[in-house]
């Protein structure tokens, strides 16, 4: 019998478990289902995330990838270019995923509406939206929305440091959390990213190849993910 030991609880609510080289999540059942939906799918394209060892309603367990988050305290500073760099390889491989062959849709026509009706936490947002209001964060978003075309993608659509994992050396390892993963503007991807790895997103822009995102979509992704 596998020893569980408390790993986390996310913002959704879903509890993880590590034990014998394995995870296990629990949570909204159609979190889960996205989950392992998703990761069964990226994996099935050759890409490094958890293998799905068994799914149930409200319960995933899988393999546990090598090495530790990009977010693990341990981590000296002087790795930290590394693993911006790192993040940027990583997301530059996923977007070279065919759009086409994705069955997951995370473009504006879906995330729009959803955040429409979704429950914002207040207590948490950016510093650059600390004190707005649901409505205010809402009509902002109405507001810049870009008018351009999406650059679309194969996308995470959480793409932080604690979602990927690092070799000792700061070679990405692979992604977890997929249960946003979907075709979607590659820069909800990086506005993401760079936001986790602030003083270094020029090794990460630099490393994915865009060294100068459009800073308007960097600003509407943001804004957006507080909706998620």
């Amino acid at each position: 019998m596998t020893d569980w030991l408390p790993v986390s609880t996310g913002k959704s609510g879903a509890r993880v478990w590590r034990g014998d080289g394995h995870y296990r999540k629990e949570g909204p059942p159609a979190e889960i289902a996205a989950e392992a939906d998703r990761l069964t799918w990226l994996g099935g394209q050759g890409f490094p995330c958890p293998s799905v060892v068994d799914h149930s309603p409200g319960r995933l367990i899988t393999t546990a990838l090598p090495g530790r988050a990009g977010d693990d305290p341990g981590w000296p500073d002087w790795m930290r270019p590394r693993l911006a760099a790192g993040l940027g390889e990583l997301l530059r491989r996923l977007h070279a995923l065919p759009v086409s062959e994705c069955p997951f849709d995370h473009t504006l026509a879906r995330t729009i509406p959803e955040a429409e009706t979704a429950e914002v936490d207040l207590t948490d947002l950016d510093p650059n939206h600390a004190g707005w209001s649901g409505d205010r964060l809402l009509r902002e978003l109405h507001a810049t929305r870009p008018a351009t075309p999406e650059d679309l993608v194969v996308g995470h659509g959480d793409p932080t440091r604690a979602n990927v994992l690092f070799a000792a050396d700061g070679t990405p390892t692979g992604m977890v959390d997929v249960s946003r993963l979907g075709v979607a503007d590659r820069h909800n991807d990086l506005a993401i990213a760079t936001r986790s790895f602030t003083a270094w997103s020029p090794n990460l822009l630099a490393a994915y190849g865009v060294p100068d995102p459009d800073p308007a979509k960097i600003t509407f992704y943001r804004l957006l993910d507080e909706f998620c």
